[in-house]
Formats: C-alpha cells, structure tokens, sequence
C-alpha cells in the first residue's frame, strides 16, 4: 500500500498543480524551454533576422501562464507568435498548442462575444497577414548572404546573411491552413463544452480579469514559480543573445563551445532572487565579465545582471549586506578586467593557448599573440559597474515604497481597529444606558403594583368590584413590565456595568413638547406633529423615541446651522413612526459613520433594540432627515 501510495500522492499533487492557474505557468516554462530548443534546431534560418522578431517568438510563450486568467490576450498573442515564427524559419508548434489552450480556456472567462471575436480573429489574422507577407519576409530578413567577385570573376568573400536557399526556403511558406482549422475547432469544441457543464468558470468582464491577474501576481505563493518563468524567460533571451553573437564569427571561437550556454542558463539563479539574492548577482556578474571579454554588443546578459542588483536592493536582505554584495560584486569586475592575464585568460578560453606568437604589426620587436590582445583589450569599465548602480539605486526606492506601504498599511489596520473598539465601546456604553432606561420603566411598573396590592385591605372593604379593579390594575402593571423586560433583555445581558443609584422616571412620547420648547429660539423654529393615540406605544418604545428625537435636535443645534425642524410622530395599533428633518447645510452619513459620530451609532443601537430601522437622508447642502420606524406588535418585539 505505501508503495501505491507514492506514485497515488504524486499523481493528485500534479493533478492539483494543473487544476490552479499556476499550472500554466508551469506549462509556460517548458514552452520557453521547447521554443530554445527550436531555435537552436533553426539556427542558420532566424540569426541574420530583425532582432524584433527573433524576440517575439522567444518572449510569446510566456503568455501561456494567461491562458486561465486573460486568455483573450493570450490567444491572440499566441497567434501572432505563431504566425512571427513562420517569418523567420517555420512555424513553432510549441506556441501553437499554447494557442489551442488559450481558446480552450476562452469560455470559461469571457462572454460569448469575446469568445466569437477572438476565434474569428485567431482563425483569420493569420490569413490576412499572409496577404503581406512577402514584405515581411523581406523586413524580417533583410539580410542576405552574396558573393563577393573580384576581376575576372575570382570569388573574393561573402557577405554575411542568410544564405539564399533558406531565404527561398522561407520566402515560399505560407500559414498552414490547418492551423487555423485547428483554432476553430477547439474554440467551438471549447464553448460547447463549457456550456454544457455546471463547472464553467464565472464570467467576468475585462477589468476584472485584469484585477485577478493583478492579484495572481502579488501573491505570496506565486513567487517561485513567477520567478521560475523570469529565470527561463532572461535564458532565452541571452541564448538568442549569444547564438546570435556566434554565428557571427565573434571571438567565441576561443572559448569552450559549453561556455555561451552555460552563460545563457545563468540566468536560471534568478528563481532565488527573493531567498538568496546574493548568489544571482555574484553568477551573473561573473557571465557578464565573461561576455564582456568576447563581444561589446551582449545586452542581455547586463539586463540580467542589472534585475539581479534591482532585486538584491529591493529584497529584505540587511542594508549593509546588501552594500557589501553590491559594491564588492561591481567593484571586482572592472578590478578582474585590469589584472588578470595570459595565464589565467588561457584558463578561461584555452583556444587562446593554442595560437601562434608573431611580431605582429606594432613594429616593437616583440611577439604577440593577437587573439589574446583581442581578448584582454576588452577591459569592463568602470562607468559600465556605476551604470549598475542605478537598479541598484531603484531596489532601495522600492524597498522604501514597500516599507511605507506595510507601515501605512499597519496603521490603517490599526485605526480601524480602535474605530471598530470605539464603536463596539459605544454601543455597550448604549446599552448600559437602555439597561437603566429598561430598569425604571420595570421598576415604575412593580411599584405600581406594590401600590395597588398594598390598598388590597381597603378595596376588599369596599366591594368586590373595586377588588376586581384593583387585581386588574396589577395584572396590567405587570404584563406591561413583562414585556419591557422580554423585548430588551438582550441589552441586559450585554451590559457589564453597575445599576445606578440614582435612577429617576424617564420621560415619554408626552414629554416631547417640552423637549421642543426647550430647544426652539428666535433662530430656530421647531414644530411638532403628532399623530395616533401616543398611550399604545409601551414606555420602552417611548423612551426610545424620545431620545432618538432628542439626540437628533442636539446634532440640529450643534451642527446643522438649520433655521426650521420638522418633527413628526406617528402612532397606531402596528407601529411607531419618528421622522425629524431639518434645512441644514446636511452631513455625508458614511464619513460619519467611518469617523465614529456616538449619535449616531446611539440612535441605531436604541432602534435595533426595538427591532426597528434607521435610515438617514442627508446630502451636504440640502438638509438632513431621520426616519425611524419600531413595530409596536407581539409577534415582531419577540
């Protein structure tokens, strides 16, 4: 069974892998691995072409690790790197079968226009560039190699270029029109697929793909294989680099033949650029002095070397480690170029070993070997390792833009923590005050009927009608105070503080008259209307409406500015209506919210007690209005 369950395990983790976009990634390095190989299959075919599209069809297979996030601009990237390959050798198959997988994915992502437009036009762009494509042949490969004829017709040279079979070769492809028949077949196969199936995708529009692709790329968990796909993505680039630079008959020829693809797969170390980011800076600056020494036209090791600096500043590595990598790396390199030797050049390229010691041209009398001049000539500058200092300049500023992001990021988090424990303090300070608010309305019910069992003696002297009366009276009493206490025992059993001692009456919807009074004066004018019988509402609902007038008219006076208050009070046999408007200059409800107004969250807690619902209409400018509405049934107050 163990032994089953190795390869079962191994199985389900690769299954796992492939069913995440991460998976394509994963396919996506190995499409750059195979498109390395292919060019170097067609090597005499695409060397003498147009750096621009050698460079297309190196760089188009990283659009496969699309394919499950955007796969429209896969698709049709993917397309015209198929159809680039063709310009410069022969179709890539590998970008291709990326293609066939782009459109595979389409339906699962895009709607069905997208779908339909992107099939037309990765089955049809092949076609309508091949109508030009004798002039991109001849853009792509400008460069044809021709005999050079002296008198009498003695063949002199050749300039270089490709030669004249490969480019007939080349110039008399066309796209393959099976291609394009593969393309439409897998998008229709694709679309019926995924409308047949429950498991589809949800369909997103543009920015949102590019929201989820923004997010795929800052994760965490993405790093290692995003830098695995940089690694082989820089390879291939310096690969394409180097060939190039050999083919045409540079000073290579004096180094091992392993030497430029050792120097190429350099490039790999960049998968450790977060962990270890010393150890790319120290490989690649050794393959850069390497290349410096054979040709001055190597681009792409230098950029290699300069994200590895840019990586090492920008990482979390120590500040002075950082500057002792940094500096010992750039200051040896321009140090190395200046001491070392014949000796140890021969250990290097041992080619250089092995030609002839003449007295040359100089006129000096003394013997040189004219390869190794060639070769130690080629000294690194020094302005060469401070042009490095750059990247290495931008990794700080990044590493600081980081730094003050997370610091920012803390500090927001934290003052949305003590906002949260702010308002979380204010509504347990609320209902510490709806506790008491509940204890006077229960106790004003109980003595109530301490009062009435207390004058039992005498009602009983004056009949049974009054004693009737007086049971009823208490039963009332206490059913009223039942139902205060079960409508807001929540509150009490929330609240940790103490009773006060020194509760008093709260007033009630009757009171609200002389709360009106109180606040109106010769600037504000403030009237009150009042609708339905007042003495259905319970206290508890009462209490809550009165308050909630209250703390409305002392934002009015406080804040608004308002010159008339409208304050209407409605009441029936279902429901308790408060609604306060004023015309002041009105408040954005949600900056309040965010800056913790204790009104405010005060009127909502009492409302939400009640089983009621708060709203409040306020645009700055144009007034400020509060509604709230608390059902005064059974059904609904339990």
């Amino acid at each position: 069974m163990a032994a089953e369950a190795g390869p079962m395990s191994l199985v389900r983790r690769v299954r796992d892998l492939f069913a995440d976009p991460a998976g394509d990634v994963v396919l996506a390095v190995l499409a750059v691995g195979l498109t390395q190989l292919w060019f170097l299959r067609c090597t005499d075919d695409w060397v003498y072409a147009r750096l621009g599209f050698p460079l297309l069809v190196a760089v188009v297979p990283v659009l496969i690790a699309l394919c499950r996030i955007e796969p429209m601009v896969a698709a049709m990237g993917l397309a015209a790197g198929a159809f680039g390959s063709l310009l410069i050798g022969n179709v890539n198959w590998v970008v291709v079968a990326g293609c066939c997988l782009a459109l595979w994915w389409l339906p699962a992502r895009c709607d069905w226009r997208t779908v339909l437009v992107t099939v037309a036009a990765v089955t049809g762009l092949p076609f309508l560039l091949g109508l030009v494509r004798l002039e991109l042949v001849a853009v792509a490969l400008p460069n044809v190699r021709e005999a050079i004829n002296g008198e009498g017709g003695a063949l002199i040279a050749m300039s270089r270029g490709i030669a004249w079979e490969r480019y007939e070769r080349i110039y008399n492809l066309s796209w393959p029109w099976w291609f394009s028949a593969l393309f439409l077949l897998v998008g229709a196969g694709s679309w019926l697929w995924w409308s047949l199936h429950s498991e589809r995708g949800e369909v997103k529009p543009e920015w949102q793909r590019r929201q989820d692709l923004a997010a795929f790329l800052r994760r965490p968990d993405r790093a290692l294989v995003l830098d695995t796909l940089l690694g082989s993505v820089m390879s291939a680039l310096i690969l394409l680099d180097l060939v190039r630079d050999v083919a045409k008959d540079s000073n290579w020829w004096t180094a091992p033949g392993w030497m430029p693809y050792a120097i190429a797969y350099s490039a790999l170390t960049l998968v450790v650029r977060r962990r270890r980011p010393a150890i790319p800076v120290v490989v690649l600056g050794i393959a850069a002095l390497l290349t410096y020494w054979q040709t001055w036209d190597s681009w792409s090791v230098l950029g290699a070397l300069g994200l590895a600096v840019y990586s090492l500043a920008a990482g979390r590595l120590k500040f002075r480690w950082i500057l002792v990598t940094a500096i010992g790396v750039l200051g040896a390199l321009p140090l190395i170029a200046r001491v070392v030797r014949y000796p140890q050049l021969t250990l290097v390229f041992p080619e250089l070993d092995r030609q002839p010691f003449d007295f040359g041209t100089s006129g000096d009398g003394q013997l040189h070997n004219l390869a190794y001049e060639a070769v130690v000539d080629r000294k690194w500058p020094v302005s060469l390792s401070l042009l490095l200092l750059l990247p290495l300049s931008v990794g700080f500023l990044a590493r600081l833009y980081r730094r003050n992001r997370e610091a920012s990021e803390r500090e927001a988090a934290l003052e949305r923590a003590a906002a949260e424990q702010d308002a979380a303090q204010v509504v347990l300070t609320e209902r510490s005050h709806i506790a008491r608010d509940l204890h006077d309305v229960v106790a004003h019910a109980v003595n109530l009927m301490v009062i009435q069992a207390e004058t039992g003696p005498d009602l009983v002297a004056r009949g049974d009608q009054d004693v009737l009366a007086g049971f009823q009276r208490i039963g009332d009493a206490g059913r009223r105070a039942l139902g205060e206490l079960d409508r807001m025992l929540s509150a009490l059993r929330d609240a940790d503080g103490v009773p006060d001692p020194e509760l008093t009456p709260q007033p009630g919807l009757a009171e609200l008259r002389w709360l009106v009074a109180d606040v109106a004066h010769d600037g504000l004018a403030v009237e009150l209307s009042v609708q339905g019988e007042t003495e259905l509402a319970p206290t508890g609902h009462q209490l809550a409406a009165y308050r909630l007038v209250q703390e409305a008219l002392t934002n009015v006076v406080r804040h608004a500015a308002a010159t008339e208050v409208m304050v209407t009070l409605r009441v029936d046999a279902e429901e308790l209506r408060v609604e306060i408007s004023d015309n002041g200059h009105g408040f954005d409800p949600e900056a309040a919210r965010a800056a913790g107004r204790h009104g405010l969250a005060g009127m909502r807690e009492r409302v939400r007690i009640h089983h009621g619902t708060l709203a409040i209409d306020s645009v700055p400018g144009r007034g400020t209005t509060i509604a709230a509405l608390i059902p005064l049934t059974a059904k609904v107050a339990r």
